[in-house]
């Protein structure tokens, strides 16, 4: 069985979560700029510096063996060996260009301020619905290739500072409302989140989740799009669930992308351009995770952890409550302090007492991670 085949084991599985997942309120709001068909959600209470996973503090795991990519294949190319394009994240996750150069006069690129990535962030988000080109695999009963989802601030630029950009992959036969809570985490952190609503979205030519970017970045040279002049064009990551998080090392080939997190089910991607995370469950036996490790194995230069959460399956690594999961601290931490220069979050992934590899719950291996 493939791990695009056995991902559709999951989507049974999903459907329940589906119902209970969607935390965003049911009044609809346009927000600053937004489309009529958009829904607003409140903002979560204003975080503290800083922040840890839960979990019982201990020796971290044994370090994990390489293994064959289940279903994986290798991409061509060669690994960027420097780690960031112009303007891009540093190794260890500073902005590179200090906020110095004004996105078009409209926001600066620079330092966001420390937030604990364990609760929801402190803005108010705004969820715009079948936005976008189509892009992927046709429905097969209308005959269109579907549409995107974005997830935003519903205030933009508040502190002056642009927005960085997340690219999501929803798992086969899934979307982007069974991860609300997540994305929505995410935009309450401030990025903007462009979230294919293709149900197979590995599939398609070009890929939706890089036709996404592709459109959200057209956006912010729009002067009739609400996101003109808001977002950091440098600082795009990508992340995505099962079949997502194939499609999720797809496109973390396209130079655009500076950081990546596959979430079970990792490909091996020689040709990075900046940090990634390949997160698997302990008790995943859909996708596994010898995926993962193949694709840490496969990193050369850049900065790579694999990230093993012992406790969790292919799906129980979600949160369908209020209370984001600790994979999801975890995942928005390494955006933050990726995308967002969020060094405060340094201590979680960097070096060989992080507090990941500390951690009795976590079995981690750090790949040129000093």
């Amino acid at each position: 069985m493939t791990s695009l085949e056995s991902s559709t084991r999951f989507a049974l599985v999903l459907s329940v979560g589906v119902a209970l997942g969607a935390c965003s309120s049911s009044d609809t709001d346009a927000g600053a700029g937004g489309s009529p068909n958009a829904t607003s959600a409140g903002a979560g209470a204003t975080p503290d510096s800083g922040g840890q996973t839960s979990g019982t503090a201990g020796v971290g795991g044994t370090t994990p063996t390489g293994g064959a990519a289940s279903g994986s294949s290798a991409t061509a190319g060669t690994q960027s060996g420097g780690g960031s394009t112009a303007g891009g994240t540093a190794s260890g996750g500073g902005i590179a260009n200090g906020g110095a150069a004004p996105a078009g006069g409209g926001c600066s690129v620079a330092p966001w301020p420390a937030a604990d990535p364990t609760k929801a962030g402190p803005y108010a988000t705004v969820t715009e619905n079948e936005v976008g080109p189509e892009a992927g695999e046709a429905d097969a009963d209308t005959g269109a290739a579907p549409k995107f989802t974005l997830f935003r601030p519903k205030e933009l630029s508040p502190n002056g500072l642009c927005h960085p950009v997340i690219t999501w992959g929803n798992g086969t036969g899934s979307t982007p409302n069974a991860y609300r809570s997540l994305l929505e985490l995410f935009a309450s952190h401030g990025f903007v989140v462009i979230a294919s609503n293709s149900k197979n979205v590995a599939k398609g030519d070009p890929k939706p989740m890089l036709v996404g970017v592709t459109w959200v970045l057209e956006q912010n040279e729009d002067p009739s799009s609400p996101l003109y002049h808001h977002l950091d064009a440098a600082h795009v990551g990508a992340t995505g669930h099962s079949q997502g998080a194939m499609a999720t090392s797809q496109a973390s080939g396209d130079a655009r992308i500076v950081t990546n997190v596959p979430i079970e089910g990792s490909m091996v991607q020689r040709n990075l351009h900046g940090p990634a995370m390949f997160f698997c469950g302990g008790q995943d036996d859909i996708v596994g995770c010898d995926g993962a490790k193949s694709a840490l194995n496969a990193v050369t230069t850049l900065p790579a952890m694999y990230a093993e959460y012992l406790s969790v399956d292919h799906g129980s690594w979600m949160s369908f409550g209020k209370q984001p999961s600790v994979v999801y601290g975890a995942v928005t931490a390494w955006m933050r302090l990726h995308l967002m220069g969020d060094d405060a979050l340094k201590p979680w992934f960097y070096g060989q007492a992080c507090q990941l590899c500390g951690d009795a719950g976590w079995q981690i291996e750090q790949k040129n991670m000093p």
